[in-house]
């Protein structure tokens, strides 16, 4: 168990999940849960993604800026300001938003979401989240001189190369990585997560890497720091959390699960919340980096840690209690 609910004085609702902390080697050095258990980390990934699209060339050839970089990382909220830099991106290659091949959703930022709503406006492929790791996808391909039109494919060229990369952080063969499609209609890929904690802390600790790959990966480092706004958005949680920490490199992937890369320790951290529920998240996330001793500033992320359950009447009606030690691996 990770987390539980109460309601007066009873358990309500219990949380189980999964925890790894990991090195760049494999080394598993704290854990609760299972090191075997199968996940799909979903957009958690999408570092290792924009990684591949930088290896083509695509993006320095096009002339890609740091902030762009960021947004290409992140799971943005569909501002006005963030679906405008999807555009930017694709018009550098000469490329428009009919070509995207996501789909739609409203906004995940909250304000956007009501000012869209208020005026009766539909969503476009921009306004998806993942519009711009897509946006990547069809400029690496067309600097390539690749189909367009096949470009979530499993078999397309830029995919096999995700694929690759995949195994190079994992060190999961690329004949062993579950394949599936996320919900963007991008191939997603599950492994033990053990082997993702491991995929994080390559983020951090690149010394098993060519110096041209350690130079990329330093760069989206650098554009993730320097544009916490582009990996979400505003009071969400991605944006948040790297505003209340030093250095951290976070990312959520849909249902209930999170990595973090910690570049001081040279550490990756994966965490799947079993149910799929993302409310509980950040009280584990903050959790885990209290009992490794990772500074948190707590005030920061208040909107994401209450305690307290209210009824409609906005009377307390139970807490969250995250309830877990970290094991170390022996």
């Amino acid at each position: 168990m990770l987390v539980r609910t109460t309601r007066g004085d009873y358990t309500d609702l219990i949380y189980r999940g999964h925890i790894m902390v990991s090195n760049a080697r494999g080394q598993i050095l704290y854990y609760h849960g299972n090191p075997d258990q199968l996940v799909f980390p979903r957009s958690a990934t999408k570092a290792i993604q924009a990684l591949a699209a930088l290896e083509t060339g695509a993006l320095e050839y096009y002339g890609i800026i740091d902030k762009e970089l960021a947004l290409i990382c992140g799971s943005h909220g569909g501002t006005k300001e963030q679906t405008a830099l999807v555009e930017t991106i694709l018009g550098k290659a000469g490329l428009t938003k009919d070509q995207l091949q996501c789909g739609s959703h409203l906004p995940l930022d909250k304000k956007e979401r009501r000012e869209m709503l208020r005026q009766g406006l539909s969503p476009s492929p921009l306004h998806n989240n993942c519009s711009a790791k897509h946006a990547a996808m069809l400029l690496s391909s067309s600097y390539l001189n690749e189909d367009l039109n096949s470009y979530l494919d499993f078999n397309h060229p830029h995919q096999l190369r995700i694929l690759q990369l995949m195994e190079d952080f994992t060190d999961i063969k690329k004949e062993d990585i579950g394949l599936a499609l996320d919900g963007c209609g991008v191939p997603v890929h599950g492994g033990p997560i053990k082997n993702w904690a491991r995929a994080f802390a390559r983020l951090v600790d690149t010394d098993n890497f060519s110096s041209t790959r350690q130079a990329q990966i330093k760069r989206i480092r650098g554009a993730i720091r320097s544009n916490p706004e582009m990996l979400a958005s505003e009071g969400r949680m991605d944006t948040d959390l790297i505003l209340a920490t030093n250095g951290l490199i976070p990312k959520i992937g849909a249902n209930g699960f999170y990595s973090l890369a910690l570049e001081e320790e040279k550490l990756g951290i994966a965490i799947k919340i079993e149910s799929g529920h993302e409310e509980v998240l950040i009280p584990v996330v903050v959790h885990v980096l209290d009992q490794l001793g990772i500074e948190v500033d707590k005030a920061k992320l208040k909107n994401h840690l209450s305690t307290e359950i209210y009824n409609h009447q906005k009377k307390v009606v139970g807490q969250t209690i995250v309830d877990f030690k970290l094991r170390e691996f022996k």
